[in-house]
């Protein structure tokens, strides 16, 4: 692994973090993929509930 400065590394945490989200966002924008976000949602949550019930 090639050593950054600290400024480099925040720099390419900041671009990966956005190119992210902007892909993300445009994920979400196709209505088919709407569905599938729910369903993740869902089971996301329904996981999250087994968990804390131990």
């Amino acid at each position: 692994m090639l050593q950054l400065s600290p400024k480099a590394q925040e720099a390419r945490r900041q671009y990966r973090r956005n190119y992210q989200r902007e892909y993300q966002r445009k994920w979400r924008q196709k209505p088919e993929n709407k569905e599938k976000q729910k369903e993740y949602e869902r089971r996301y949550w329904e996981c999250k509930a087994k968990q804390t019930k131990g």
